[in-house]
């Protein structure tokens, strides 16, 4: 029996390489800069006649989690396409710290004649033999992950404990970051805006048109938005004081952060120079208090608060009213506010109290209040005169 192999297309001209190159940091300096690796495989696969320069791929950010790495992705996908035969990298901590990641994907390579050779371990990854390796050097890289990373987490906390902080690439409206501090600059004079508008009970709206006619826009060029006020108002900086690592961080790697983890605040009390002062922020959270009390007994009001929530109540069992988007005849929509525990239908407390057209409701509260029904109804009057309304 003569027995003829017939070589694959691929085999008949030149291996098509291609090198995956990995840094975790953005610092040219650094001993295995990209620069520094890039320069390095085109020379190692410029110089091999039988090799064809297919491309590097690279990324700069932590090897544990794939969806986090376009060029890792770019790799996988052009060598599963058939546009790369060949992949050198580094090592295999380079090619994936996550174990579960690692052997998927150098599977799903090999099944697709792509190979991989990783310098460092000098494995070659459709070596039957070596499966078994990689799944160990797998887990010593995740573990290595893990360490680096609490390592990392432990000598922020030690730093917090000193009263050590950096403000980074953030961004403090009223402040900027010079000689290790948080020093005024020239937009603070918003910030005390906001906060007196807010103390006067000004509405969050009101605060931004307000804001907005003094100047003041973001980077984008827009007005500031609803839920930066929120911020600015509950940002402990703005009275002198830090709170550093005030949530778990995003990018905790193996799972989402939970009450139970090793996780800590620390708060700086005086620690630069203050924009408002104890007066004008106190009263400022006693009307946040006041707001969450409102949002606690009236539910979720979505991230903008109409300016009737936590006044409108019915009267027949004393629930909120809620604001409601219906359909009248013709397919015409409309709002309209219906109790509450009407509206949880048998989950609350049976009321059957009528729903009331919102156009209905206003020009009841004119002709109660005397306002002008012809002008436009005055948000900022009826919040601060009018504690709750009872619709029966």
């Amino acid at each position: 029996m003569r027995i003829t192999r017939i070589p694959r297309r691929r085999d008949l001209r030149k291996r098509r390489v291609a090198a995956y190159c990995r840094v975790s940091t953005r610092y040219d300096s650094q001993e295995e800069s990209l620069a520094t690796q890039t320069r390095y495989y085109r020379a190692l696969i410029g110089g091999n006649f039988d090799w064809e320069f297919a491309g590097i791929y690279s990324d700069e950010k932590s090897g544990t989690k794939s969806k986090n790495r376009p060029g890792f992705r770019r790799l996988v996908s052009d060598a599963l396409a058939e546009k790369i035969d060949y992949i050198i990298v580094k090592s295999i901590s380079r090619f994936s710290r996550n174990i579960v990641d690692c052997q998927l994907y150098l599977k799903a390579l090999v099944s697709s004649g792509a190979d991989v050779w990783f310098e460092r371990e000098n494995i070659v990854a459709s070596d039957p033999s070596c499966s078994t390796v990689l799944a160990f050097l797998s887990v010593i890289a995740q573990d290595e992950s893990r360490s680096i990373s609490e390592n990392i987490k432990w000598s922020y906390r030690q730093r917090y404990r000193r009263g050590e902080y950096n403000l980074g690439s953030n961004r403090v409206l009223g402040y900027d970051w010079s000689n290790g501090a948080l020093v005024p600059n020239a937009d603070s004079k918003y910030v005390r805006l906001i906060f007196q508008l807010y103390a006067d009970g000004i509405s969050i709206d009101g605060i931004r048109r307000a804001v907005a006619a003094e100047g003041y826009l973001t980077r984008g060029g827009r007005p500031v938005s609803w839920s930066n006020i929120l911020y600015i108002l509950q940002n402990e900086a703005y009275r002198g004081d830090r709170r550093l690592q005030k949530r778990p961080p995003k990018d905790w790697l193996y799972s989402r952060p939970s009450e139970r983890d090793d996780y800590e605040s620390f708060y700086l009390s005086n620690d630069h120079e203050a924009i408002v002062d104890d007066a004008l922020w106190n009263a400022a959270q006693a009307r946040l208090r006041v707001e969450r009390e409102k949002s606690a007994v009236v539910g979720r009001r979505g991230g903008r608060s109409h300016f009737l929530y936590g006044k409108i109540f019915c009267d027949e069992c004393g629930a909120p009213m809620t604001r409601r988007t219906l359909i009248g005849s013709g397919g015409v929509k409309y709002k309209a506010w219906m109790c509450r525990e009407r509206r949880r239908g048998g989950r609350g407390n049976g009321c059957q109290m009528r729903t009331i057209r919102e156009t209905e409701l206003l020009q009841y509260l004119c002709r109660e209040l005397g306002y002008d029904e012809s002008a436009e109804f005055p948000k900022e009057r009826f919040w601060n005169e009018v504690e709750s309304v009872r619709v029966g």
